[in-house]
């Protein structure tokens, strides 16, 4: 019984000495574990790690190492002199995230703060970097992807001064990073506070900005770890590229997965030389003024735009950029009061959008698609061939394999640039793009009281990408949309509502590859329209009637139908019907445009339906280029009637001269508009 006891007072006794003893070394800072954790540390990063100067560590409440001088080597293959080295190190951890870090995780440390520190971060082509500290070396597209994949996650990351040098040719940056402040002043302005300088390339872009902040300098801050991390007046402001940035708000972390909010002023000459840097995929614009507030926390980006000047257009809208997600999305809502279709001219590949194309990273193929552009361009120019119409610029396809997005606009008005046209209004779409397919669904907008409806979609994923429109117009009155038809102090040259049906797809790298590919149906058609009586005596070359039309006025001839049913054939626009019939005449067109090289071959054919007594009726022709054309008439039927008029004229006197040109006149019979009643009539001419 009394060794029962013994041993139990021993044993007690041996407890409350390891206690105290713990306690005496948690208090003094186990100062004879400098030794031990350097070998520890120094085998698990695999490169040396050194602990100077002035040595405290805590493992038992709030594990952490104070120590005057910390410097943690660099592989000699990575060309730095070190990774890092820093002084007035305070560096805490938890016990599990180590743990975790032995077994192959990434590393996760509660918080490094710094008086000085001097960083040396590289990464070379094979994808490994220096700072991937016994963590698992990630492929070169992980790098591209996320340029500081492999670096310890930090609770929150506080320097007083130093600088971080950053090369990393995978993802393509090159940057200075320096920092100057006072430790321990917290003072809320921030001309008393931190201030950095950041100068170099980052993802291609040639970058240059100025960072002003509160108390403290938060750089790294990983919110699994450290959710209750202060958040510091920050204001950012300098150049991007082309754009001019200003930002004035508060961050909690500005680099790796920053977070932030604030307002947000950025200028530049084109939106793709945005996105670029954050791999965001937009399109290439005119020069743009953007005010609103920026934010970022867990990943997401979200962009509140009050006002988005894009060119003439007037924009706004509230986006959501997903970073972390793979692959990248956007998301959100665009609106606006204006949205110019010149604007849209350099995302659509018109010429007059290069001058606005700020982006720095061409991706290879664009490069070659860019190379073949400036080849094609100078033989057009040596030779001799007609000026083309259709935008021959070609798109960056690759660029639409980079993320996601999911976007709804609602835009009030759409303005096509010219008088001649009525703007559309009430745009509604919803712009999705997944897995390199692009699609506009749920199109509608409404001009001159009419309607359109469609979709249209480009998939980016094949050679050749291919496209493909479905739209409906309904009740479109046309002389109020196509304004160039109307003339002062006078009736239209053609009224009408519009009713259309296209189904068309095509296939190309630009607007006059996939035009010049086109295939499908084109129907249209005129109902409860008028025609100018002038103008069909013109196409028919009715001198008599014209005159007489001039001498009384010009008066709208009601339309009886006028139908246009094309069809396209690889890039060939036939008209399978096309009609205009009024009381007067029936027009008839036939022929072809040839969107492969914009060629035109039609022939108008005017049949009269009244007596008229001098009347050159003959077919008039459209030839040339959509660039150059060339209206006239065939000069065979014409001179017919001319050297006809003059032999009977030198026969039987000057009154018989105008027999072979008195015109008598036709009624067609059923329905010229009608497919089954304009084919024998087709068949008889």
């Amino acid at each position: 019984m009394i060794r029962r006891w013994r041993g139990l007072v021993w044993a007690g006794a041996a407890v409350v000495v390891l206690l105290t003893g713990l306690m005496v070394a948690e208090w003094s800072g186990w100062p004879f574990l400098r030794g031990p954790i350097e070998s520890a540390a120094s085998r698990n990063a695999a490169v040396p790690v050194q602990l100077q100067g002035r040595f405290r560590v805590h493992l038992l409440w709030r594990p952490r190492v104070e120590v005057e001088h910390l410097n943690i080597a660099s592989a000699e293959r990575f060309g730095a002199p070190h990774l890092l080295d820093a002084r007035g190190v305070s560096l805490a951890w938890r016990w599990r995230d180590v743990w975790r870090w032995q077994r192959g995780e990434r590393l996760r440390l509660q918080a490094l703060q710094a008086d000085t520190l001097d960083a040396r971060l590289v990464r070379v082509d094979d994808g490994s970097a220096n700072w991937q500290l016994g963590a698992r070396e990630p492929q070169p597209e992980e790098a591209e992807a996320e340029p500081l994949g492999g670096l310890p996650r930090f609770g929150s990351l506080v320097i007083g001064q130093g600088r971080i040098d950053w090369k990393d040719p995978v993802a393509d940056v090159d940057l200075d990073i320096r920092l100057r402040g006072r430790e321990g002043e917290a003072e809320a302005a921030t001309s008393a506070g931190y201030e950095a300088t950041a100068n170099g390339r980052y993802r291609a872009m040639p970058l240059k900005l100025q960072v002003r902040a509160g108390s403290t300098l938060p750089l790294l801050q990983d919110p699994d770890t450290a959710t209750d991390a202060p958040w510091v007046p920050v204001r950012v402001e300098g150049t991007v590229a082309s754009s001019r940035l200003l930002f004035d708000g508060q961050a909690a972390a500005l680099l790796g997965t920053p977070r932030l909010q604030g307002a947000l002023e950025l200028q530049g000459r084109s939106l793709a030389a945005v996105g670029e840097p954050l791999g965001i995929t937009l399109p290439q614009t005119p020069p743009f003024d953007l005010r609103g507030t920026l934010s970022q926390d867990a990943g997401v980006w979200r962009l509140q735009a009050t006002r988005a000047n894009v060119g003439t257009s007037r924009l706004a809208g509230d986006l959501r950029f997903h970073q972390l997600d793979r692959p990248r999305r956007l998301t959100g809502e665009l609106t606006g009061k204006k949205l110019a279709f010149a604007d849209l001219g350099p995302a659509i590949g018109a010429s007059d959008g290069a001058k606005g194309d700020a982006k720095g990273d061409v991706k290879e193929e664009a490069k070659k698609d860019a190379k073949k552009d400036a080849k094609e361009e100078g033989a057009r120019s040596a030779s001799s061939t007609p000026r083309r119409v259709l935008p021959q610029r070609r798109f960056d396809l690759p660029s639409l394999t980079v993320m996601d997005a999911d976007v709804r606009v609602a835009i009030n008005e759409v303005d096509f640039g010219t008088p001649a046209m009525a703007p559309l209004s009430d745009l509604l779409t919803r712009v999705r793009l997944n897995a390199g397919v692009l699609r506009l669904d749920e199109l509608e907008a409404k001009v001159a009281g009419g309607r359109f409806a469609g979709m249209t979609q480009l998939d980016a994923t094949v050679r050749p990408a291919k496209w493909e429109a479905k739209l409906d117009v309904a009740g479109v009155d046309v002389a109020n949309w196509v304004r160039g038809l109307r003339r002062e102090e006078a009736s239209p040259y053609l009224t009408g509502v519009l009713f259309a049906k296209l189904n068309v797809q095509g296939a190309g790298s630009s607007t006059a590859e996939i035009l010049g590919s086109l295939d499908g149906p084109i129907d249209l058609r005129l109902r409860d329209g008028t025609m100018s009586y002038l103008v069909t005596e013109a196409m028919g070359l009715d001198l008599a009637q014209a005159l007489g039309v001039v001498i009384t006025g010009d008066k709208p001839l009601p339309l009886r139908c006028a139908r246009f049913d094309l069809l396209a054939r690889d890039g060939v626009i036939e008209p399978r019907l096309a009609v205009l019939d009024n009381r007067d005449s029936t027009v008839r067109i036939n022929g072809q445009v040839n969107l492969n090289d914009e060629s035109m071959a039609l022939r108008l054919v005017t049949q009269p339906k009244d007596w008229s007594p001098l009347s050159l009726r003959t077919p008039v022709t459209v030839t040339g280029t959509l660039g150059d054309p060339d209206i006239g008439i065939e000069g065979r039927k014409l001179a017919g009637r001319v050297i006809g008029a003059i032999a009977l004229g030198a026969a039987a006197g000057p009154a018989a001269a105008v027999i072979p040109l008195v015109e008598r006149g036709q009624k067609p019979e059923g329905d010229p508009c009608d497919p089954k009643a304009a084919a024998p009539l087709e068949k008889k001419r």
